[in-house]
């Protein structure tokens, strides 16, 4: 029997772009779906549009809640799916037709934790790949996976771009935290951790556009960087908690470099995460490149902050 894959859509203030993300879902070429639209108080015509797709078709289910932001609605869905496998699609993006197709012909391999895919991130008519380079013939652990990926420059947070096992999430109790900006970021390293088993799909599936509304584009809010700083300060102290070396060491690296990248966006000129220095930061910085930014970074802050090295 077809695996059941559950699609959770969390719908906000997208009216424009609404009926092209469900169109590319109710004609999936595998038909065995169940798709969630979570109408997050949404005060334009979206709960309309979003009632009447589900009186279309019979695998839509509508959730209408208060407005509680991305994670809150991502969480409601995953609440009531009843799919076996999830996929997350955020309602101004929308996937190739046989993408869950592709996951399933996939999951006929190795009914893995954990499903990586790849996407095609468009800005203002560019195109950028994000996909793996890693082995879709192998079954990777959660050590093995981080590294390579992380080796690779291949380790992405959005949570659209996985296809999770539910009753993996439910078992590690992997929500997204409620009233945080960069909810993906934040979950990212203890879903990866959590996974014993993880398998890869290197073809792009999702199509990411990035409006230049959104809050991907926008920097100004001090919301947005105090959050992303507590990002890292949670990531260290699930870091810290690693037994193992090795993969301790990968994650202080990753952390470091991802650190750095939120100074630029945010103007932040010294450390501001708890027993992390430039000491520490040259100990553990992933290659001499990244070494030479935690000294640019520790010397000249402001000079960093306004270039791209």
């Amino acid at each position: 029997m077809d695996i059941l894959i559950s699609i959770i859509v969390p719908v906000y203030k997208v009216e424009q772009y609404l009926d092209r993300c469900i169109n590319s879902l109710v004609n999936q070429t595998y038909r065995n779906l169940e798709i969630i639209l979570v109408d997050d108080g949404s005060p334009d015509k979206c709960p309309i549009l979003c009632d009447c797709w589900a009186k279309k078709d019979d695998r839509i289910k509508v959730i209408h809640k208060n407005n509680g932001g991305l994670s809150d609605a991502r969480n409601h869905g995953l609440e009531i799916a009843k799919g076996e496998y999830i996929l997350y699609v955020d309602s101004d993006d929308f996937i190739d037709l046989d993408a869950c197709t592709r996951f399933a012909s996939r999951l006929n391999f190795y009914k893995a934790d954990i499903v990586v895919g790849g996407a095609l991130k468009e800005c203002d008519g560019n195109l950028e790949n994000m996909i793996h380079t890693l082995n879709e013939n192998k079954v990777y652990s959660s050590k093995e996976y981080i590294i390579e990926s992380i080796e690779k420059n291949e380790f992405y947070a959005p949570a659209w771009l996985n296809l999770y096992k539910k009753s993996f999430l439910n078992e590690n109790h992997l929500l997204y935290k409620f009233n945080r900006y960069f909810e993906d970021t934040q979950i990212l390293p203890r879903m990866f951790l959590s996974a014993d088993s993880i398998i890869i799909m290197n073809k792009p599936f999702y199509h990411y556009i990035i409006r230049s509304n959104s809050i991907t584009t926008s920097t100004k809010d001090e919301k947005k960087m105090l959050d992303s700083l507590e990002n890292i300060k949670e990531w260290k102290a699930l870091f810290d908690n690693i037994c193992d070396a090795e993969l301790r060491e990968i994650l202080y690296g990753f952390m470091i470099k991802c650190y750095l990248h939120e100074c630029r966006i945010y103007k932040i000129s010294d450390w501001k995460i708890d027993n992390v220095n430039c000491s520490f930061s040259m100990k553990y910085a992933l290659n001499v490149k990244e070494k030479i930014k935690v000294m640019f970074f520790s010397l000249l802050p402001g000079l960093f902050n306004k270039f791209n090295v």
